[in-house]
């Protein structure tokens, strides 16, 4: 079976698309590794917390801003201010390391903390550019490139985090982000400049955000602070017990990124009608497919289940994405994605943070049960919203 001309996504998504995976897949790795480290460098739960709080805290204060830049000068400037920054902070941050012998906690929030500052511009200006790559017909299709270059660093993190650490040290691992990073830049002129305009979604005339851009973006912001204790439980998790090592700590968040890539391909379909009950449904079936990790002590079985989870968050972004960009005004899209980037950005690790507090007074199994079904429950009150149950 052939696809048509006209439904072929253009090659530049698919160049956008791979700038986004490796700005993210820098950023996933920075945060494995980061995580991991923590144990063993003998870093409290607190400074834990306060570690994951300098990397994503700025964003929210930054979020908004940069969408707004983006709208002002295009996305090919926006991000390639944004990925020069976070690639000079890593590098930074491994010299400071091979002075040290380690990464001191010091230097970690501060090259986190810029980091944390700029990446909401990469993030904005990817999905600013795809309405002005394709028209209305290819929008589900050429989001679904977006939500690949989101879910392939979830596995390429996976897959990366234990070797790099076992070859290269804790040091000397964050060469593996910031080349990433580096590379990104080379693929930055893919973006569209100044003056483009969106193909094929009508202007609206209010840069005021809708009730159900609200209602989506605040579903996702409880969604991902009560899925943020896995973050940072997950490494004594392993550890206590499964009784793992970093190997086995990669292999299931490599299942988690490979579910999400399998299930993919139902996101165009998915993101066509009712989105908001799709991902409120989905926030709910998430929560419940986690919950045996309360008894869990194979580390077989626990990839297993974040497989299944992984297949169920798959398409989330990229139904969200589409319909943020069908549910508002053109004009205020890096608007709208940087106020989301922010908000998502803080709440994971907030609720990281939260879970690193937690694990010192309880069994890291009980706090990751706790938190998938305070996710499901999440789902399911989103459920009761009529208007964004039924937005179409």
């Amino acid at each position: 079976m052939t696809i048509a001309p006209a439904l072929r996504i253009p090659a530049p998504v698919w160049a956008v698309g791979a700038l986004g995976f490796l700005a993210a897949a820098a950023d996933n790795i920075v945060l494995l590794l980061v995580l991991w480290i923590a144990g063993p460098q003998g870093w409290t739960g607190l400074e834990t917390a306060l570690v994951v709080l300098a990397m994503r805290l700025p964003t929210l204060l930054t979020g908004r801003p940069a969408g707004r830049a983006v709208d002002r000068w295009g996305a090919r400037r926006v991000a390639a201010g944004d990925l020069a920054v976070r690639c000079a902070a890593l590098l930074a941050l491994i010299a400071c390391g091979a002075v040290a012998g380690n990464l001191p906690i010091a230097a970690v929030l501060v090259a986190g903390g810029l980091c944390g500052a700029t990446s909401p511009g990469t993030y904005a200006a990817t999905r600013w550019a795809i309405p002005r790559l394709v028209g209305a017909p290819l929008l589900g299709r050429a989001n679904t490139v977006i939500g690949l270059s989101e879910q392939l660093p979830l596995l390429a993190a996976g897959v990366l985090v234990g070797p790099s650490f076992a070859l290269l040290g804790p040091v000397y691992a964050v060469v593996v982000p910031a080349g990433l990073l580096l590379a990104a830049l080379f693929v930055v002129r893919s973006l569209p400049g100044t003056g483009a305009r969106a193909a094929g979604v009508p202007a609206r005339g209010s840069r005021r955000m809708p009730r159900r851009v609200v209602a989506l973006i605040a579903l996702s912001t409880a969604y991902y602070f009560l899925y943020g204790p896995f973050e940072t439980v997950t490494p004594a998790f392993v550890r206590e017990r499964l009784g793992g090592d970093a190997g086995a700590y990669g292999m299931i968040w490599a299942a988690f990124g490979l579910g999400a890539i399998l299930s993919l391909a139902a996101a165009p379909r998915l993101a066509r009608d009712r989105p908001g009950r799709v991902n409120a449904a989905g926030a709910a079936l998430w929560g419940a497919s986690m919950l045996p990790l309360l008894v869990v002590g194979d580390s077989t079985v626990a990839a297993g289940l974040f497989l299944v989870s992984g297949a169920i968050w798959g398409p989330y972004t990229t139904i969200e994405t589409s319909a943020l960009q069908r549910w508002t005004d053109p004009s205020a899209h890096g608007a709208v994605f940087g106020l989301q980037r922010g908000l998502l950005a803080t709440a994971a690790p907030l609720g990281a943070a939260a879970g690193a507090l937690l694990a010192s007074v309880a069994a890291p199994q009980l706090v990751l049960a706790g938190s998938a079904a305070a996710c499901a429950l999440a789902g399911l009150l989103a459920l009761t919203d009529r208007g964004l149950r039924n937005a179409v």
